[in-house]
This record gives C-alpha cells, structure tokens and sequence, in this order.
C-alpha cells in the first residue's frame, strides 16, 4: 500500500499515470458470470411438455464440483443449479447442496422437481444457506399435476415442501426461500388462483413461471393458451392474490405481439454440464460447446476461438444452431425448436 501511495504521489508523468491505471484496472477487473449448472444428465419424470432423455446417466463427483469451483469460483456472480436436469437422482445430491454452499457465492439456486428431498438434502439445502429452493408445480389438483409430470407424486411433493419448510422453521432459517416454477398450459391456467392459496398454506415464498415451449418431437399444439385475454385475466387474479398474501408473483402476461430479445449470454453466462462440457445456455449447449471445465482452463475457455464465434453469431443475429434464431426472435411458443438437450 505504501509502495502504491508513493507511486501515486511522487513525481511521474502522464505516462506513469496511464501505467498506474493499468496496474489498478488489472488487480480489480474480474470477469463475472452467471452460472448455470447440472451434475446430472438424468430425471426421474418425464414431464409431457419436454424432450429429455438420456440412456446413459452422466452424475458430476463431488471432487468435480470442487475442481471446477477451484476454476471459476471468483468469477461467478450468480450460481443456479439445474437447468435441464434433476440433482437429487444423484447420490451425492447433499454434498453437492453443501460444496456449493462454501464456496459463499452471492446468489445461490437449486431447480427441482421436488419428488426426491431425503433428510439429509433438506439439512444440507438449510446448512448451505442457499438463496432459493425453486420446485417445478403449478397445480392445484393432483390429476392435472401427475398428468403433465409424468411419474411425479402430487402428494410425495406437497410432503417435501412441507418437510423443508418445517425444518426451516425448526432451526429458525430464512434460507433457503421455497419458490415455486410453473410452466403456463390450457391443462393449469384454471387451477391457478386455486394454486396460490395452496402455495400460501405451502411456505412457498415466490412463484415464477413462463408460457409453453414448443418442443420439436411433442404434440403440445393442444396445451397452447390461445384465448390471450382470459388467460391475462387469470394472471391479474392470480398476482392479486399472491400480493395479499405476500407472495411475490412473476409470470409474464401474453402479448398480441412478441417482440425480439436481447440476449447477451456468450458475455454474461455460462452453462456446465455433468460432464464439464461448457456452453453458454443450457438449451444450446450440444451445438456450441466452448470447452470444458475439468480439462481447460477458464481463461482457456473464454478466450477461445469457439467463444469468439459465438459472440460474433450473436452480434450478427446469424446462428449456426436451430435453437437461437428463433428465441431471439421471441417465437419459441409459436414455433417448435429442436432444443440441445
């Protein structure tokens, strides 16, 4: 410090100066990403509105996790894992909640079907302090959710949430927050509002959701939404209530219009697969793999020429891959997308 004051304040010139400024913009300047992240490559559902599955389950270790953490750790902003996947088939779900929990990232998010939550992942999910706990139901009677989750238990994940707000309770934790993630389909939109008061006497803090993707391979044309103005109506009824409970309440209302987007992800994410294999979305990570974390370096990784491409595809609104044209285009729930799962 003394060493940096008397460089400051010494005689030097501009030259010195820009030297200076240099020195400081390169100990402070660090690269940060959103992370997205899966340890598996399996689900134990298989939900009528998505395409994945894998004959041969790849499940990250937790030495793995730490390897790649040990890489990028200082350079993430925001941490969310599962994406595409399920963590908690994996035996080693509750190291995996506790290594991300030490490793103090900002923000902090687990995605699950919420069909598995064995004592020992609550504990950890609680232990961790991780920011959110997001399950994917947004029904309110078991037969529309067992119908659209396909080998999901309507009861079995009422219990779990109510297990892991219990121990919440018990240890006097706010953490993690219990979130729930729904996907908009003719099949639900009704049971919304009734879906809101289940949520409240659930625990469950936030509901998020979006409107259906179409997915190349599934015949969802069905569980389209096509009366916008009713199903906007359901949405203001829905957030009213969510309001006076305290809940807060974020799904996009339906547009006559969609407009572009502006994705920015090659600059601000990354998405690690259960095999260490890098994109920069998980939607797309089978046709632009960057790299990968348990081989390569991070610097390797971000300055490589297969980032740099991307980048330019993305500046240039030209895709090499099926999936980003039409996103950006905002058209995924009007056209089916062959989504790189």
């Amino acid at each position: 410090m003394k060493t940096l004051i008397k460089y400051i304040i010494g005689k030097g010139s501009l030259k010195k100066a820009g030297r200076l400024k240099g020195v400081i913009g390169s100990a402070f300047k660090k690269e940060k990403y959103s992370v997205l992240l899966d340890t598996t490559n399996g689900c134990n559902l298989r939900c009528t509105f998505c395409t994945r599955n894998n004959d041969k389950i790849v499940r990250m270790k937790t030495e793995e996790l730490d390897l790649i953490f040990g890489k990028i750790g200082k350079h993430i902003s925001a941490m969310q894992v599962s994406c595409a996947w399920e963590y908690s088939i994996a035996k080693n779900a509750p190291e995996i909640v506790r290594t991300v929990g030490k490793y103090k990232i900002p923000s902090t998010t687990i995605y699950t079907n919420g069909n598995i939550l064995t004592d020992e992942i609550a504990e950890a999910l609680v232990d961790a302090r991780l920011n959110d706990f997001v399950v994917s139901i947004g029904e309110a009677k078991k037969e529309t959710y067992e119908k659209l989750r396909k080998g999901g238990k309507f009861e079995r994940v009422l219990a779990n949430i109510r297990k892991l707000d219990g121990l919440k309770r018990e240890r006097k934790s706010r953490f993690p927050r219990i979130c729930s993630n729904l996907t908009v389909v003719n099949s639900n939109i009704d049971e919304l509002v009734d879906f809101v008061d289940l949520a409240h006497s659930l625990g469950i803090e936030r509901i998020i959701g979006r409107h259906l993707i179409l997915n190349k391979g599934l015949d969802m044309d069905n569980e389209k939404v096509r009366d916008k103005a009713r199903a906007n109506s359901i949405l203001d009824i829905a957030e009213k209530k969510a309001a006076d409970y305290g809940i807060s309440f974020s799904i996009p209302k339906y547009e006559d219009e969609q407009k572009p987007k502006h994705c920015r992800a090659p600059w601000t994410q990354l998405y690690i697969s259960s095999n260490g294999d890098v994109s920069v979305c998980p939607r797309i990570h089978l046709y632009a793999k960057i790299g990968n974390l348990l081989t390569d370096s991070f610097k390797n990784i971000i300055n490589s020429s297969a980032m740099a491409d991307l980048r330019r595809q993305f500046d240039e609104r030209s895709f090499s891959n099926p999936v980003c044209g039409i996103c950006m285009d905002n058209l995924e729930t009007e056209l089916a997308i062959d989504q790189g799962f």
